[in-house]
Parts: C-alpha cells; sequence; structure tokens
C-alpha cells in the first residue's frame, strides 16, 4: 500500500479520497463513503450573528463596523457560501431587542440571505444601531434568548438551520454584564460537534482587549476589557480583536477568514496521514504549507486547512497526496 490522494472541486466543494475507494465528508456530518470518481457534496450552511452594543460611546464603533461589511460579504461570495445573516443587540432591558432581530431598513427582512439584492448596503444600514440602547450590556444573554424560544420560532425565524456553522460576532466597548450562565454548553449542545472534532459554532469578539493599554472603554478614560467574550471565542477557536482598531479592517478580516478557514477544512479519512509525507496541490500547483497563505495540518483532526489566497476559489481542483502512518 502507497500513498493516499484526495481531490475535490471548490465549485461543488467536493471531496474524493483513493485508497481502494472514496470516502469525503458532510461539513457538520458524519463522513460517507462513495464510489472512487463521483462527487461527496458538501454542506456549505454558514449562519451569521451580529450581536451589537447599543449604549453610550458607541455610534463611531458601529460606524466602523458598518464601513467593512462591503469585504466582508465580497469574501464570503468568492467561496459561494449558502451564508445568512442576522442583528440584534445587547439591549435586555424594558423596551430593549431582548435577542429579537433587527428588521428593515424598508421592506428588507430580519434574516438577510447571501442572495438578497445589494445585502452589502442593507447590512451596512442594520449594524448602524446608534447609542440610546440600555447602559447594560448582556451581549451574551441576547445572544441565548436570540437562538431560543419564542424568538426562534417567532421573530427570529428561519435564521438557524441544523448542519449550519454558527458564527457569532460580538461588538461592544464594555464587559458582559448578562446573567450568569453555562453559554458554551448551551452553544455545545444548541450546535453539535463537526466530524471533523470542531465545534460547529464559532463565537468572535471586536472589544477593548486586556493587553491594549491604549484602548479605552468609551469617550472616558477607563478600561474595561470583554474577559467573557474573548473566553467564549477562545473556547470555539474564534476571534478577539481590539475596537480601538482605526477602520477594524484588521479585525473583520480576521473573523472572515477564520469562518472560511473552518468551512474549508477537510478530512483526510480514517488513515492517519504522516505530516513529512504530506503535499498540497491547487490546480496542478504545489501549494505551500504556510498557515497565512496555505495550507496546515491538523493533527489530532487529520484534516487539512487552506488560509489567506491558499484558501481555492470556485472551480480549483486540489490534489491532496500523503503516505499514512505505519507505512514505509
Amino acid at each position: 500500500m502507497g500513498s493516499q490522494h484526495s481531490i475535490f472541486t471548490a465549485a461543488g466543494l467536493a471531496l474524493m479520497l483513493s485508497l481502494g475507494g472514496c470516502a469525503g465528508q458532510k461539513f457538520g456530518l458524519a463522513p460517507e463513503s462513495k464510489t472512487f470518481g463521483h462527487k461527496v457534496e458538501y454542506n456549505t450552511e454558514v449562519d451569521v450573528l451580529l450581536v451589537i452594543d447599543t449604549s453610550g460611546s458607541m455610534a463611531q464603533h458601529q460606524e466602523q463596523l458598518a464601513a467593512q461589511i462591503p469585504d466582508f460579504v465580497a469574501a464570503l461570495d468568492r467561496t459561494r457560501l449558502d451564508y445568512r445573516v442576522a442583528v440584534t443587540t445587547m439591549d435586555m432591558g424594558n423596551g430593549g431587542a431582548k435577542g429579537r432581530f433587527v428588521a428593515g431598513p424598508g421592506k428588507a427582512p430580519a434574516v438577510l440571505p447571501f442572495h438578497y439584492p445589494d445585502l452589502s448596503r442593507v447590512l451596512s444600514e442594520r449594524v448602524r444601531l446608534g447609542e440610546l440602547g440600555g447602559t447594560v450590556e448582556r451581549g451574551l444573554q441576547a445572544m441565548k434568548a436570540a437562538l431560543t424560544s419564542p424568538n426562534l420560532e417567532y421573530d427570529n425565524a428561519g435564521f438557524l438551520r441544523k448542519d449550519s456553522l454558527l458564527a457569532v460576532v460580538f461588538l461592544s466597548n464594555e464587559e458582559d454584564e448578562s446573567v450568569p450562565d453555562d453559554y458554551i454548553s448551551f452553544l455545545d449542545k444548541l450546535k453539535p460537534m463537526l466530524a471533523t472534532g470542531e465545534r460547529s459554532w464559532i463565537s468572535h469578539f471586536i472589544g477593548v482587549l486586556p493587553n491594549d493599554k491604549s484602548c479605552n472603554s468609551a469617550r472616558w478614560n477607563y478600561r474595561d476589557p470583554g474577559m467573557k467574550y474573548m473566553a467564549l471565542a477562545q473556547a470555539s477557536g474564534g476571534r478577539s480583536e481590539s475596537i480601538c482598531s482605526a477602520d477594524l479592517h484588521m479585525a473583520v478580516d480576521k473573523i472572515k477568514s477564520r469562518i472560511i478557514e473552518i468551512v474549508t477544512e477537510y478530512s483526510l479519512g480514517d488513515r492517519a496521514a504522516n505530516p513529512e509525507t504530506i503535499k498540497v496541490y491547487v490546480n496542478g500547483q504545489l501549494l505551500a504549507e504556510d498557515s497565512i497563505n496555505g495550507w496546515t495540518f491538523n493533527e489530532s483532526r487529520n484534516s487539512i486547512t487552506f488560509h489567506g489566497t491558499g484558501v481555492p476559489l470556485p472551480g480549483s481542483m486540489i490534489h491532496v497526496d500523503f503516505t499514512p502512518e505505519g507505512i514505509k
């Protein structure tokens, strides 16, 4: 027995493994075997929830986020993901959203699918929510309320899909003050583990970080790092980025990249690969092993993740060559 090969078409997100047969995984589902040469279709569903702080001093940060929405949407479009986006606030007080999705402007639905006309403009307008909301930021509590009954069956219906990757992005310049709860366990139960061993949810935070000494919580000069949001992001392999970045470009770009990395992670099957033998080709060209613009090997999950410019474009042909562990 020699080497093992895998091929997938990015346009169909199909994967084929040869070693007397073909096997692949559906995103969020268990692997299934196919005869060599047949495609294995992938579920590319991603549900993105933006949880926005609407307390005092947040308008400028909402504006900065809105400016990055077009690039964020364009990057997801290039991967041909079946994504949808919704927005809620951190206001759980009287008159607050309490997890309900923000609707409008105009007749735009609360849940925006990837094919919605002029999505970038509509979503950019939607995250500009102002700063007249409650002064107690309860982002984690609002996230849970958005994803549970009665909101999920009524105001927020049509958002969360069974086999999707759930990506939650929190924007706040304060620490979370939600009712104490095990939000990690809640999300783990809501979205079971992927076949690759990854969580099928990911959390990101744009806010005040403890190591950014020049970043203050508001116009007034004090600091309140979002440690609870950061803990959720760390648990899921998500990103925590500074809200004090001049234009939030880096923060949004890293969040977008992490979502795409999870979606484009591909299992190499049941036989553990010898890391020293792995070679990845895109359209016949050798792709560098590089965590910035190439690929990396996840030994614990026996899978390949693509990064940056190394993420295959739609229609690309990928060939992975490796020797399983234990074979000389």
